[in-house]
């Protein structure tokens, strides 16, 4: 439960949502007290090694290589100290869930937090025919516009999954109702890269989907439909992804990644976790003085943490990917495993969305595909653990019949 609280906490952020809990230190608290419990209950707490887990330690390793060759310690400190007690806390909780209910325990803290900005945000771009933007929850990781609309594109496919899992209809339907209007949301986000995940999304949903032409139609019928609702300034902004040349905000994201991209080949470890600095961009960009962030989780790790530090972070992602393959290929065909098979796609789905819209937008530390990491993971370890054990009983049966010791002739 520390576990899932911790989730909750993160993705959600309900404390930022009160009055006075804003200022206490909620999240350490939640943190703290499941640490302590963890140590106390050991016997509950397991690790299994994977690849994908594998590159993540190196992952972090690296980063405080990087952080500590910088030579501007004070200037990286806090950004380093939040993403080393993210990537701890998913450390804890990857070891906290054991079974396949924790898993979806998981799934659902995910999604349901991530729905609770979908929901509120797709209702009011309806009603607001798309006038304004949708932003996320001030001072976390989605707070921006584009932010907040990537993480609901990536909580999309986990709703169609925990769909799949319950039996009550109205539940069932109210969860495509949420699937709709956190769509609704990224539009209303009026990210252009948003709107480049969100199609990328949909995409491979349909591949993924095991009826295509029932999605397909529902695709094709939702889309008109949403798109018809945004008012024409939305039209006019995603337009300028065609003519990106005309585009301010466009072009800085192209001198930050210029920028970036100067910088790895000029310095092996990077230039750490601040890089949209005044010194880095009169050296490396080609516009000195547009300074902005990189807006792209690829271009803020190369600049960050160089081209070793982006061959981790591409090959940790595509492990991961590996991993869900892996699981989907064990439970083709089997419907007791039909759960496991639809999660597997889903996370993929979700990565899919991650990868793309990631290209123009800067979440390189989300956890929410950490701990999406941390389900596909389980999820193998449950699935051969117990392919392991039938394997185990067949072999048992199939064992000679050995004659009791007190058997007369």
């Amino acid at each position: 439960m520390g576990a899932i609280l911790w989730i909750v906490v993160s993705v959600l952020n309900p404390h930022l949502l009160g009055f006075k809990m804003a200022t206490q230190p909620v999240a350490a608290a939640v943190a703290g007290t499941t640490v302590f419990a963890t140590l106390i209950r050991r016997a509950d707490f397991s690790i299994p090694w994977r690849s994908p887990l594998v590159w993540f330690v190196i992952f972090n390793l690296w980063m405080c290589i990087t952080y500590l060759a910088s030579g501007a310690l004070a200037e990286n400190y806090e950004m380093w100290t939040k993403v080393m007690k993210i990537n701890f806390m998913f450390f804890i909780v990857y070891g906290l869930i054991i079974t396949r209910k924790q898993v979806d325990f998981v799934v659902w803290a995910i999604a349901l937090s991530l729905c609770y900005y979908g929901v509120k945000g797709g209702v009011f771009t309806i009603l607001t025919a798309g006038a304004h933007r949708v932003w996320g929850p001030d001072g976390t990781f989605i707070g921006g516009n584009n932010e907040i609309a990537l993480a609901l594109i990536i909580g999309i496919p986990l709703l169609w999954y925990l769909r799949q899992t319950i039996e009550q209809r109205w539940f069932r339907h109210a969860l495509v109702a949420s699937m709709v209007l956190c769509a609704a949301a990224a539009l209303g986000s009026h990210s252009r890269g948003a709107l480049l995940a969100l199609i990328a999304m949909a995409v491979f949903f349909w591949i993924r989907s095991p009826n295509k032409f029932r999605i397909g139609l529902f695709l094709l019928l939702l889309a008109p439909l949403l798109l018809g609702l945004m008012a024409e300034h939305w039209e006019e902004r995603m337009a300028t992804i065609q003519s990106y040349q005309d585009d301010q905000s466009a072009m800085g994201r192209i001198n930050a990644w210029w920028m970036a991209f100067n910088l790895a080949k000029d310095k092996v470890f990077g230039g750490s976790f601040e890089t949209a600095t005044q010194a880095f961009f009169m050296q490396y960009a080609p516009n000195p003085y547009f300074i902005q962030g990189a807006h792209s989780i690829y271009f803020q790790v190369l600049g960050q943490h160089g081209f070793i530090g982006l061959f981790i972070y591409l090959a940790m992602w595509m492990s991961t990917w590996m991993v869900c393959n892996r699981i989907r290929s064990m439970t083709k065909g089997n419907p007791e495993k039909s759960n496991a098979h639809l999660l597997a796609s889903m996370i993929q789905v979700s990565l899919a969305g991650f990868a793309v819209g990631g290209a123009f937008l800067g979440l390189a530390y989300f956890d929410v595909p950490y701990f999406l990491m941390a389900v596909a993971l389980r999820t193998l370890w449950i699935e051969e653990t117990e392919a392991n054990e039938r394997l185990t009983v067949q072999a048992g049966n199939k064992m000679p019949y050995a004659a009791s010791p007190n058997t007369t002739k």
